[in-house]
This record gives C-alpha cells, sequence and structure tokens, in this order.
C-alpha cells in the first residue's frame, strides 16, 4: 500500500470503529502526540496506549464524533490529512500529520481545534 492508501485505510477502519485493523495499521512503537489540555491531550507510545488514552473517550467526550475527509497531500511517506470533525455541537476543521514507514504509522501528529473541542466537550 502507498502511504496515502495506509492513511484512507486508517480512517475507514475508525468510522466503522474496526480497531483491529486500526492496530494493524500502526507500528509497534508508534508515537502519538495531541496538543492542548484536554484530558485526550498528550503523548502516546504505541497502539494500546493511544487507543485506551484517546479513541476509547472520543465519543463519550463528543456524541456523534464523526471525520469527513476535505483532502489528503503525501510527500515522501509523509501524509497530510485535512478533515471536517463534527460531533454534537462541535464543526471544525482538522489537520493529521501521519509519518508512514514499511507501510504502517510510525509517528501521527493531531492539530485539532482544541478551542472549539472544549467548549463542545462532554465533561462526564
Amino acid at each position: 500500500m502507498t502511504p496515502k492508501e495506509v492513511v484512507k485505510k486508517s480512517y475507514e477502519a475508525f468510522a466503522a470503529g474496526d480497531m483491529p485493523t486500526l492496530a494493524s495499521l500502526c507500528a509497534e512503537d508508534m508515537a502519538v502526540k495531541m496538543g492542548g489540555e484536554m484530558p485526550i491531550s498528550g503523548d502516546y507510545t504505541g497502539f494500546e496506549a493511544w487507543a485506551t488514552g484517546q479513541l476509547a473517550k472520543m465519543q463519550a467526550l463528543w456524541p456523534n464524533f464523526k471525520l469527513e475527509f476535505v483532502n489528503m497531500f503525501e510527500d515522501d511517506g509523509n501524509v497530510f490529512t485535512i478533515l471536517k470533525m463534527t460531533a454534537d455541537g462541535l464543526e471544525a476543521l482538522s489537520c493529521h500529520h501521519a509519518v508512514i514507514k514499511n507501510e504502517k504509522y510510525a509517528e501521527f501528529y493531531i492539530f485539532d481545534d482544541t478551542q472549539k473541542m472544549a467548549s463542545a466537550m462532554n465533561v462526564v
């Protein structure tokens, strides 16, 4: 798969709730970084840490959370994806940067509009 195909497949798996497929696209020691000061912000190493620290909390914090492709660019294994992010009370653009090596995510940087996300967050 090309780097863009890996990233497209990962978003399809996320949308379908297919965590085994998403995990299979991630290197064992992948690094995930998300700025901000929300409950899911921070640095994660490995899929399991990312899945439990961030992905498992998304629907509780933002009911009906969804991502929609706007555009995608790739250069030498660096894939930049612009997305429309929606949930109850949330509509914002987001940019994600994936570093794909050997057909797997090696690094993933999340540049979300954390101000809008915080405003729409369902405090549990």
